[in-house]
């Protein structure tokens, strides 16, 4: 599995980047099917990686972005979805028309304060809530990471100078390329692929810190590149698609909790290759030599098909395997060897592994589309509601500048006593002028039909819903000291409108509750069904156990005010020594295992 000639990964635009729109190869939503890739581990790229500039292949950088908008994109994506709303629309078209002086009616300073009113409180609200989301991306690419460093290059990363812009952009560009591991992807192919006869070659180095120099380099999830080497703790989430190499465990297998990715709780078990378990310290992860094929980024959680090809090392020749033309064997990869970004290492000391896919390309950022922009019931209601008021008002606007302008071309008494006199802009048009002019200053004049004030109110009390939500002490969770925080504040109208919820299993929105009331022993029911309302009856079916319960034992810890078990037959069997008896310790002695 090779990239094919002519087919590389595509760096993104820099109209992509200044609004903020996410592309991703093999989505639906593009024509590219996506490329395959060979990821190249100590070893020089090949002159077919270059393209005829001498570029290496530019993959993805790791940093996220979920939020909507950017610095640049904002006023103008902003405007864009507050205008998809018909009131807006037609507001905006009202103001126009006051600026016309042959229609004017009014002041338009004051229909545009009211319009400026709506857009500037929505803008401010949906900045907020996208700065949160910033936020967000911020804390995660900023989660610290831990690669391979102490001079070890990573061959598939183009040195910090690639990185640098040309031109007077150098003097305020920051030299990302230089954080994080070191790039070596030269088109000369002398890129320095040994690794340091200082690598600590007896454990893993865990505790060495890294500005100490030590074998393992401290940086940012979003300094990650394909290709690192990457050491993940127990505990700590996996901040991109990662090959498993090994693990602290002998058989190199790694427990990983995916509840991010597909809501299950249960941890699920991860392999390395057998031929790669032999690894346990930073000097042979920095001598190993391979190449990994890896089929194109695409949104399968549950499968992935690759290969890797371990290349002959002096340090290590057992794992040197050929085929029949003695090329190195490709062994296959599947999706129990890949950890997925979004799930946690749990019950596993360390894990090691190759970075594969990241930011965009990984499956979780590839299952996730735009943040979108969701429109409550209400909000939906009102565009039809304004529509429809809309035709109304043009059809009153059409009976009154046909009217006026008959009345006009008709009545001289008309002209004479009421145009002529007031010498108004209009005195000297014609009929069909007239009723044209008229039809716009009408509109102008019933424009109180589709109320501006009512979209006022409601982004206000929009917003006072939102932060009665996050005040609300019965929201208020207080191990975590954690408020109750709304997400998207133009939804707030809908909590009182759900009808149906649905849920995959018991236990996701409801809390189980079980309640031993019977069982069967030997082909014996006991216990004696006693309904909610029966609390005479289950009062003294309570009292009698307690007395039979202490011919036998004192039980302290025992409370009966709570026990759902009412039976008295069960003590009479157990007084008795016989089979059933036996039969009854058995089953509560397993019972309570």
């Amino acid at each position: 599995m090779t990239t094919a000639p002519g087919r590389r990964p595509q760096k993104r635009s820099w109209l992509s980047r200044i609004f903020s729109l996410r592309r991703r190869a093999g989505s639906k939503d593009t024509d590219e099917p996506g490329e395959e890739r060979t990821i190249y581990v100590n070893l020089s790229l090949p002159a077919s990686e270059f393209d005829s500039r001498g570029r290496p292949p530019q993959y993805p950088a790791n940093q996220i972005r979920t939020a909507k908008y950017t610095v640049l994109s904002f006023v103008p994506k902003n405007l864009f979805e507050q205008f998809r709303r018909a009131a807006n629309v037609y507001f905006l078209f009202l103001l126009i028309l006051q600026f016309i002086p042959a229609v004017a009616t009014g002041m338009p300073g004051l229909s545009a304060l009211a319009l400026f009113t709506i857009i500037a409180l929505t803008m401010a609200k949906d900045g907020y809530e996208d700065s949160k989301r910033s936020a967000s991306d911020r804390e995660a690419n900023r989660a610290p990471a831990t690669v391979l460093g102490n001079g070890w290059v990573n061959t598939n990363k183009p040195p910090a100078h690639f990185f640098r812009p040309r031109g007077p952009m150098r003097l305020v560009w920051g030299d990302s390329g230089s954080e994080g591991s070191v790039g070596g992807a030269v088109h000369s192919g002398s890129a320095d692929t040994t690794h340091p006869s200082n690598f600590d070659n007896r454990t893993m180095g865990l505790d060495i810190d890294a500005n100490d120099g030590g074998n393992w380099l401290k940086t940012e999830w979003r300094h990650l590149h394909v290709g690192d080497i990457l050491l993940i703790r127990d505990g700590d989430p996996v901040p991109a698609d990662v090959l498993l190499l090994n693990s602290s465990d002998e058989d190199g297998g790694c427990f990983v909790e995916t509840k991010n990715l597909d809501g299950e709780t249960n941890l699920k078990t991860k392999h390395a290759l057998h031929k790669t378990t032999d690894l346990r310290s930073p000097a042979q992860f920095a001598a190993f030599r391979c190449s990994i094929d890896a089929e194109p980024p695409n949104t399968q959680l549950y499968s992935f098909k690759g290969s890797l090809r371990i290349l002959s090392d002096m340090a290590m020749p057992q794992m040197d395997t050929f085929d029949k033309n003695g090329q190195a064997a490709a062994d296959p990869l599947s999706v129990e060897n890949l950890l997925l970004r979004g799930s946690v290492v749990r019950n596993t000391k360390w894990a090691v592994g190759v970075i594969v896919f990241t930011g965009d390309e990984t499956k979780i950022m590839m299952n996730s589309g735009e943040t979108p922009s969701k429109r409550s019931q209400i909000e939906r209601m009102m565009n039809y509601q304004v529509v429809t008021q809309f035709c109304l008002l043009f059809i009153l606007c059409l009976l009154t500048a046909i009217l006026g302008g008959v009345y006009y071309g008709e009545s001289g008494s008309f002209s004479a006593v009421f145009i002529k006199k007031f010498e108004t802009s209009k005195a000297k048009t014609s009929a069909p002028l007239y009723g044209f002019l008229t039809f716009w200053t009408s509109l102008i004049l019933y424009q109180t039909v589709v109320p501006i004030s009512l979209y006022v109110t409601i982004e206000f009390v929009r917003s006072f819903q939102a932060y009665f939500i996050n005040q609300d002490i019965d929201m208020y969770y207080a191990p975590v000291d954690r408020r109750c925080t709304p997400k998207a504040w133009n939804l707030s109208d809908d909590l009182g409108q759900v009808e149906y919820i649905f849920s995959d299993k018991t236990g996701t929105l409801t809390q189980n509750v079980m309640v031993f009331r019977q069982c069967t022993i030997r082909g014996h029911v006991y216990g004696e069904i006693v309904a909610d309302e029966e609390t005479e009856k289950a009062s003294e079916l309570r009292s009698a156990m307690d007395q039979k319960i202490g011919q036998f034992f004192s039980n302290p810890y025992r409370q009966s005010e709570t026990s759902t078990f009412l039976d008295t037959s069960i003590y009479d069997d157990l007084q008795a020594d016989n089979t059933q008896s036996r039969a009854v310790i058995e089953f509560f002695t397993i019972l309570a295992l």
